[in-house]
């Protein structure tokens, strides 16, 4: 019985839901629908592996600007000022090429009731293709919740973030990624133990963490576990569709040598993460 409770409180959060690229018009009132007229449609695409889709999750926030995007009778608990609207939306990739290869287009803002919502940036995130029924249970939470990837793996890829044009220099000087059209990223799988314990057994985690790193005029760029990679709003402007491709290991990693040793599993080292080594893993894998 007490098996069964646990098992009952680990899925019981789970849930799954079908967003498309039509997905905005789907929770708007029947008597306006977004207005894209004057919108900026961007995209992300490229390679990936198989068995796996990116998706890409925004918020967007109402203009300051307009009356229309503001809550009503509503005001900020911090420091009492009117809480802006806005709207969080999942776009998952269409696959093409036998499922090699990925498109993600979506809409920089758009006007909705009166309000223009518009987007600064958001999150790359990929997850492993699956049927099994637990992950399809309500309520849905967050796909990031630590118990979903004891069942497929999944990871934030990379965190997008826009800056002002004034900061590109100091950018160019440091190690994050700035104003780059085109990427190639080395996904590795991971296996380790969680703090939550069935039948007094850690439970298994089953994760994706994804990196790229290369040089760039001198210096060394990096990213990490979902760190940040940056654009100037001018370059974002003038450059809507991003390459990102993915590659994912054929072998499974950790990072504990209690846990590596238990289950025959190599561990991750700092030079597997050098700019040497990154463009190799992508174009030869780690067979």
């Amino acid at each position: 019985m007490k098996t069964f409770k646990k098992m009952t409180a680990l899925f019981s959060f789970l849930g799954a839901i079908n967003i498309t690229h039509s997905a905005l018009a789907a929770e708007t009132p029947v008597s306006e629908q977004p207005d894209y007229s004057e919108t900026q449609w961007r995209t992300f695409y490229g390679e990936k592996p198989v068995d796996y889709r990116p998706e890409f999750w925004v918020t967007y926030y109402g203009s300051e600007e307009q009356e229309a995007c503001y809550v009503p009778d509503a005001v900020s608990l911090a420091n009492g000022s009117p809480i802006r609207k806005k709207i969080y939306k999942q776009f998952i990739a269409e696959e093409t090429d036998s499922h090699q290869n990925y498109t993600i287009r979506y809409p920089n803002k758009f006007k909705l009731n009166g309000c223009v919502y518009s987007s600064g940036g958001g999150q790359f995130y990929m997850e492993e293709k699956s049927d099994d029924p637990r992950l399809n249970q309500e309520p849905y939470t967050k796909k990031t919740q630590i118990d979903r990837i004891s069942l497929i793996r999944g990871s934030s890829i990379v965190a997008i973030s826009l800056i002002g044009d004034h900061r590109l220099e100091n950018f160019n000087r440091s190690k994050t990624y700035v104003n780059k059209p085109s990427y190639n990223i080395f996904c590795y799988k991971k296996n380790s133990d969680s703090f939550f314990k069935i039948n007094n057994n850690p439970l298994l985690l089953k994760r994706i963490n994804c990196f790229s790193s290369s040089l760039e005029n001198g210096i060394q760029k990096v990213f990490v576990n979902n760190s940040y990679i940056s654009y100037t709003i001018d370059f974002w402007k003038q450059h809507p569709d991003i390459n990102l491709n993915l590659r994912l290991s054929n072998k499974t990693y950790c990072d504990k040598d209690d846990f590596c040793e238990k289950h025959n599993l190599p561990k991750l080292d700092d030079e597997f993460f050098n700019h040497q080594n990154s463009e190799e893993l992508y174009q030869k894998g780690d067979n």
